[in-house]
């Protein structure tokens, strides 16, 4: 039987992102386990119908199985992921192999790209602003060129710095985001597409602070990406003089203005030496009786990202690509760990182009009209 190369690491990640045991894929594949356990150590090479067994079993094509991508691992300092350590390894593992698999599929649609962006965003050590995640956030406002007052859309402006944000199926409620910034790669955040739009710009703004300060994580780096991210979306100087005598009534409205839950109202309120210990406790007490699972009263719209849709339109519209072609650079028939824009169509006609890589602000204004 002829044997073929493939790379042990996409057979586990592939496995993982199922949330399969190896004895489960074993079993949907028709290979023994002790010969599964070998192929995915290196010990055995798997046959080409083995391969295609596997492929079918998890839902991938064969070609994903001889990829030589890198998987990013959570204990990096490259990839957090909030309240890592209350859950379960099995679905740590599958939120790990989800993501890596998203960002291999964004990288092959950024090798047609290039991105040009009127902001940036750099790296800012915590130590370099006096320990003060506030600061940090502060400095990012401003590379961002947000005005005072609420930050309209959390999403834009990332995007506006080349930032990747993408809705993402995890699979588990227990993980509300993630990122990954690789050298010579946009940042990219992914975000549990199940959350509340007043939630998921918290998260997000946590995941831009860990992004933008823990390159080299020390301290307690939860506690710095929350202050962080009140601070990006609640500046202290600006939001001091509302929150004094705070009730919930005032944190609903509060919650309608700021564009972020009444909990992180509550929260900021406290941290900025508004409002007591003993309030905040009281406080959070009447708003878990109003909540139903993560669901505050008065709704949110959640953000919406679009530069991934971009990115995939000037594939449709200037390369030609089709639902075939998708299919190939995604390497599997149902993408479905990110949530694509609903009406996507393909291009009908087929082009090449030996070109160099498009100038991306250039088709935003031509074609996309960003």
């Amino acid at each position: 039987m002829e044997s073929t190369d493939v790379n042990s690491t996409m057979v586990i990640t592939a496995r993982e992102s199922r949330a399969m045991t190896q004895r489960g894929l074993a079993d949907a594949a028709g290979i023994a386990q002790s010969k599964m356990s070998k192929i995915e150590n290196d010990l055995l090479r798997a046959s080409a119908d083995e391969v295609i067994s596997i492929a079918r079993a998890t839902r991938f094509h064969p070609e994903f199985f001889r990829c030589k991508d890198k998987v990013i691992g959570l204990g990096s300092s490259l990839l957090f992921n909030r309240r890592q350590k209350t859950t379960p390894i099995g679905q740590q593992r599958m939120v790990q192999a989800r993501v890596n698999i998203v960002r291999m599929q964004i990288e092959r649609l950024l090798r047609a790209a290039e991105l040009d962006t009127i902001n940036t965003i750099e790296r800012i050590d915590v130590d370099e602003c006096d320990g003060d995640p506030r600061a940090v956030a502060r400095r990012v406002r401003a590379a961002l060129r947000l005005p005072m007052g609420p930050v309209r859309n959390v999403t834009t402006a990332i995007e506006s710095a080349g930032g990747i944000v993408v809705l993402c199926n995890f699979g588990t409620d227990k993980i509300d985001g993630a990122h990954v910034w690789l050298p010579g790669q946009p940042a990219m955040f992914f975000m549990n597409a199940d959350r509340p739009g007043d939630r998921h710009r918290f998260n997000l703004a946590h995941e831009l602070g860990h992004a933008v300060m823990h390159e080299c994580p020390v301290g307690d780096i939860e506690k710095q990406a929350n202050e962080f991210a009140a601070e990006f979306l609640m500046p202290s100087a600006e939001i001091r003089r509302e929150c004094g005598g705070l009730t919930i009534e005032k944190a609903a409205r509060l919650k309608q203005r700021w564009r972020v839950s009444m909990s992180a109202v509550i929260y900021n309120a406290h941290e900025i030496g508004c409002i007591s210990a003993s309030r905040r406790k009281s406080l959070y007490a009447r708003l878990r009786s109003m909540m139903r699972g993560y669901q505050e009263p008065i709704e949110i719209a959640r953000e919406e990202p679009v530069l991934v849709r971009q990115l995939m339109d000037l594939h449709r519209q200037l390369l030609g690509y089709v639902d075939d072609d998708f299919r190939s650079l995604f390497m599997m028939d149902d993408p479905d760990f990110i949530e694509f824009p609903e009406g996507f169509a393909p291009g009908r006609h087929k082009l090449t182009s030996d070109s160099p890589p498009i100038r991306f602000s250039d088709y935003q204004r031509k074609v996309v009209g960003g």
